[in-house]
């Protein structure tokens, strides 16, 4: 793992390395074992079909789910709780000297004390809002015994993990919206949880279904930052910016450098660059020269500024990802200004103060990533009305996946 090359992340396609292991194959008489993101029971197949190894190791799989290889050999490998190679709950907690856990399986590292112990008497739960926290904690109560019912104002299951996915190389993290449900019977349909999409909550319906006891997984929504012209219409946020991919011009400014202003940052700079099939054809038929390639691969459409108030970004990144993220920020051009503090936009001008001195610069497009803040609209509604409820995930607090799914689960085993 001290290799310059990364070993574990996302960006590391599923079985990359399996092509490795087929060269020794070739070479010596003895079973060879091929390892590193072999995530589902269709990869480990692959490559034994493809006589790249005799064998597959798994690692961090068998964190996320020790039944893995039980549900692949019974033939219900939808079943199996996803590792998303996200690196959160396991190596970046073995760099800060604490115990391994998992991000999606709430379970590991706390085998003994996290138990789901069957209810004396079943509740009807009804669980508003169909984002990882919600679900978690309605594939938990139903394990429980009780009675459960999601309701979800959007179109889809998912919420903000969606979100989350639309930077380059986290599309991993969707994973878990299959693992919920997917093609094939997932945790809703085996729970026979019912889900009501595209149903806004509020009072009277909550009065109208009487639930024994609410839980409130709305979310968050994006906070603007008390900057002067932050509000202006004409400013977007990073999140309408991964979710709609909007028309961006030449010069982009992102407000706030940790992760989210960072991975948006990257998201931006990659747009207009190669795509991976386009790569593939150029390199097969030996169209352009190796330094033309790598000029297409890492110049996109857009130049993208960072601005960020502390003397350093990305303090919010996982340890084990930091390094990765930077790196690919300095081969994409972008800047990162930190020490930097914002104080107003305007026209398209970011007036901000670096080192007691004010600048003046010219952005198309200006993009806020300033953090984001809970949406709490029916626990405001409820509080006097003597109903049992639960808050649970950023409606909580804003968090990463981590809180939002442990979050979920711990509510609900309370119940």
């Amino acid at each position: 793992h001290e290799s310059r090359i990364p070993q574990l992340p996302m960006e590391l396609p599923r079985s990359g390395f399996a092509c490795l292991a087929m060269n020794i194959k070739q070479a010596v008489s003895v079973p060879v074992m091929a390892s590193n993101r072999i995530t589902t029971p269709d990869h480990a197949e692959q490559i034994l079909r493809d006589g790249q190894a005799d064998m597959v190791n798994l690692g961090r799989v068998l964190i996320a789910d020790p039944f893995w290889p039980r549900k692949a050999k019974i033939g219900k490998p939808e079943e199996i709780r996803p590792c998303v190679a996200c690196s959160q709950g396991c190596t970046d907690e073995i760099f800060s000297g604490r115990p391994v856990s998992c991000i999606g399986n709430v379970r590991a590292g706390f085998e003994g004390e996290r138990l789901i112990a069957k209810c004396g008497r079943a509740k009807n739960v009804m669980v508003v809002g169909a984002g990882v926290a919600g679900l978690e904690a309605a594939v938990t109560a139903k394990k429980a015994g009780h009675n459960v019912e999601i309701y979800e104002k959007a179109e889809d299951i998912g919420g903000q993990i969606r979100i989350a996915a639309a930077p380059p190389h986290k599309q991993e993290l969707l994973e878990y919206v299959r693992y919920y449900r997917g093609y094939y019977r997932a945790m809703l349909k085996k729970h026979a949880i019912p889900v009501h999409l595209n149903t806004v909550v509020d009072l009277d319906l909550i009065k109208k279904i009487n639930p024994d006891h609410l839980m409130i997984a709305q979310g968050a929504k994006p906070l603007v930052p008390p900057i002067e012209g932050a509000d202006d219409p004409s400013v977007l946020s990073s999140w309408d910016v991964l979710k709609d991919s909007p028309f961006l011009g030449k010069n982009v400014a992102v407000i706030g450098g940790g992760a989210v202003g960072l991975e948006t940052a990257f998201f931006v700079a990659r747009k207009g660059t190669l795509s991976p099939e386009m790569l593939h054809f150029l390199v097969t038929y030996d169209a352009l020269e190796l330094e033309r390639l790598k000029h297409y691969m890492f110049n996109g459409s857009s130049k993208v500024t960072v601005f960020e108030m502390l003397p350093r970004a990305g303090q919010d990144v996982g340890k084990s990802t930091k390094w990765i993220l930077m790196n690919n920020l300095k081969r994409y051009g972008v800047q990162i200004k930190t020490s930097a503090k914002v104080i107003s936009i305007k026209d398209g001008g970011v007036e901000f103060e670096n080192e007691g001195d004010k600048v003046t610069r010219l952005f198309d497009n200006v993009i806020l990533a300033s953090g984001s803040t809970p949406v709490q609209d029916i626990e405001k509604q409820i509080e006097s009305q003597g109903i049992s409820f639960s808050t649970i995930g950023d409606c909580v607090t804003p968090g990463k996946l981590n809180d939002a799914m442990h979050g979920g689960f711990l509510a609900a085993i309370d119940i």
